[in-house]
């Protein structure tokens, strides 16, 4: 099925949305100047371009262009939507770059408006003509399976309930073909490529799927091997790729898009900026009001575990005495949670002061230098200390395989209320699981909402 990969096809698609994107930018200045006043229609061309380049490199990064590719219908509407969200807001963040004259915040949401209607009904169009072709089995790439075990029925029953993806099993070979035979079939059948599904274990026979690859490779038939190895995780997503000159395959349970990577980490360092901006406004009182109440310095340092087991030194106003983790040894046994984490509702150790910084959270100020430096995100799992990790249960390890926060889930889901670790675990988890950009801003409303609210910490 090399013809998935067509580049010309890909960059036609490409020509057409941006003929449509400049189409709807022309239908909206035609219909604001009917409301509003415009300059000459040639000043707003750097919105158009702008736009335009944000689209293309989210739509192709997202395989939006792709739409022979067997899986390029599945979840189409949400990836274009996700496409045109970040495209949006970078687009509308150059507007605050441009002069007066060559920018129009009615005309711009007009212009996104129009584009993302006339690109999302082409993208449906061109979804119900290539599915209503490949029902009438034209567009049809016949292949050929050789296989064993559950996966291979899977794919074979998913290929027969989905005639839209354009595979037509020719036929389906049990791994106890001979070579001789298997070459037999491919020398007298029309087929396009040849799926392996191959299972790990095989108790009475071994199987070696190197010389049937050789046999497609004399003649020249693409093969597509299904690695069952997925099947031996649980979660773990598998990708694809060529490491040190040779094809790998790498699992990891956190999705690492580079894309919302990068503007992760964008995120963090803007927010980072300003909220160290907040710590040196307000430095001078804190400090001083650490100093009048108790003895001591006024950051706490701490040695924290981050993103795999990283340590890293992390800064804090210090809310308690001076000697608190001295004290945490002949407290242990009060600890109100269970399980790798402690806490206490009325701790001796915490300082008048401390009371009230913690209850706004003024206290956590100090880990935007943290934020800025690499060490911790805006969002993530709270960092442990070495002592809580070597309690940990093999499951609670992966709370640490991300960046750490200096807000999460746990903290905007009741955190006082919660006194079992496994269930912060699960938390913690379950943001890892779902991870997008979106969700990190979700949770940073919610923690400002709880802060408004004075849901005080401890």
């Amino acid at each position: 099925m090399l013809k998935e990969h067509s580049s010309f096809l890909k960059q036609t698609i490409a020509l057409i949305d941006c003929f449509l994107i400049v189409i709807a930018f022309y239908l909206s200045y035609s219909i604001t100047m009917l409301f509003r006043p415009l300059h000459p229609v040639l000043n707003y061309w750097v919105m158009v371009v702008g736009f335009m380049g944000f689209y293309l490199y989210f739509a192709w990064t997202r395989s939006l262009f792709s739409v022979l590719h067997f899986a390029w219908m599945t979840g189409l509407m949400r990836r274009v939507v996700a496409i045109f969200i970040s495209a949006c807001i970078l687009g509308a963040s150059i507007l605050y770059l441009l002069p007066h004259s060559h920018n129009s915040r009615y005309l711009y949401f007009t212009f996104a408006a129009f584009s993302f209607a006339f690109i999302a009904f082409e993208k449906l169009f061109v979804k119900r003509t290539i599915a209503r072709i490949r029902r009438n089995n034209s567009n049809i790439s016949p292949v050929i399976l050789v296989g064993r075990g559950r996966m291979a029925s899977q794919i074979h029953q998913e290929i027969v309930c989905h005639p839209e993806w354009g595979l037509r099993l020719v036929r389906k070979l049990d791994i106890g073909i001979s070579p001789a035979e298997f070459e037999e079939v491919l020398k007298n059948s029309y087929v396009e490529e040849v799926f392996f599904s191959i299972p790990r274990k095989m108790t009475r026979e071994g199987f070696s799927v190197d010389s049937y690859l050789q046999i497609c490779e004399e003649m020249g038939r693409p093969a597509r091997v299904f690695l069952n190895i997925a099947a031996s995780t649980y979660f773990a997503r598998w990708e694809y790729h060529r490491f040190m000159g040779r094809p790998t395959l790498i699992s990891h349970t956190v999705e690492l898009d580079p894309d919302q990577m990068l503007f992760k980490r964008i995120f963090d360092l803007v927010g980072g900026l300003a909220g160290f901006l907040g710590l040196i406004l307000l430095y001078p009182f804190l400090a001083t009001a650490i100093k009048l109440t108790s003895k001591g310095p006024v950051f706490f340092k701490q040695v924290r575990v981050g993103k795999n087991g990283k340590r890293f030194v992390i800064y804090k106003f210090r809310s308690m005495t001076a000697d608190a983790e001295k004290q945490k040894k002949e407290l242990e046994k009060l600890n109100e949670c269970d399980g790798a984490i402690f806490k206490m509702k009325d701790d001796p150790r915490i300082t008048r002061i401390g009371k009230i910084m913690r209850k706004l959270s003024l206290d956590e100020l100090p880990q935007f230098i943290n934020v800025i430096k690499g060490e911790m995100s805006l969002v993530g799992t709270r960092p442990p200390t070495p002592d809580e990790v070597g309690k940990y249960q093999k499951w609670h390890h992966r709370r640490i395989s991300i960046r750490p926060g200096i807000t999460g889930l746990w903290q905007v889901s009741g955190r006082n209320k919660i006194s079992n670790f496994d269930e912060i675990v699960k938390l913690d988890l379950k943001y890892i699981d779902n991870w997008s950009i979106w969700f990190d801003i979700k949770i940073i409303i919610k923690t400002v909402l709880v802060l408004l609210k004075r849901d005080s910490a401890y």
